[in-house]
């Protein structure tokens, strides 16, 4: 017998059939691993759960600032106060991304962004912009919003983006 007339190790003989003449099989493409970054997919490709969250998120965000009046008095600032601007600024960008996006971080980062929030509150009359008015309130109703809501998420998160999934 030569190395010609020998079977084939996958075949099951000198008589097996082409693969294509086996019959049906179901025909599954191999597993691949989800990238970490991409959202769950829905029918359009991205969950729409986090999306209401991302943009209510970020309108508390943009009137924070907003109802406060400006300084009455020409003041410099205050440096020890640049970290939490700009934690601030960068938690809450990045929990309105993931919320919008589905990442399964969005309501760590929502809670981090809560917390920036309110620290933010309570720093404005410190750094003395201004006195404690209504607008403090304002301002710390939308932070404990943004911090209550996104610890609220933490526990429902999950199921929230599996049945996207």
């Amino acid at each position: 017998m030569t190395v010609a007339d020998a079977p084939h190790p996958t075949s099951s003989g000198p008589a097996a059939a082409p693969p294509s003449a086996r019959g049906p099989r179901s025909h599954r493409p191999p597993a691949t691993p989800r990238n970490r970054l991409s959202p769950p997919s829905g029918r359009s490709g991205v969950p729409v759960t986090g999306r209401p969250f991302a943009i209510a998120f970020a309108v508390a965000w943009v009137l924070c600032p907003m109802v406060e009046p400006m300084p009455a008095d020409d003041m410099a600032y205050p440096l020890w106060q640049l970290p939490l601007d700009l934690g601030t600024v960068a938690s809450i960008v990045l929990a309105v991304v993931a919320l919008w996006r589905g990442s399964r971080h969005a309501p760590t980062l929502g809670i981090a962004a809560g917390v920036f929030m309110a620290l933010m509150t309570i720093t404005c009359p410190l750094a003395g912009h201004g006195p404690v008015g209504w607008w403090t309130w304002v301002q710390a109703a939308m932070s404990l919003f943004v911090l209550f809501t996104s610890m609220a998420l933490v526990s429902r998160w999950p199921r929230m983006t599996a049945a996207r999934r």
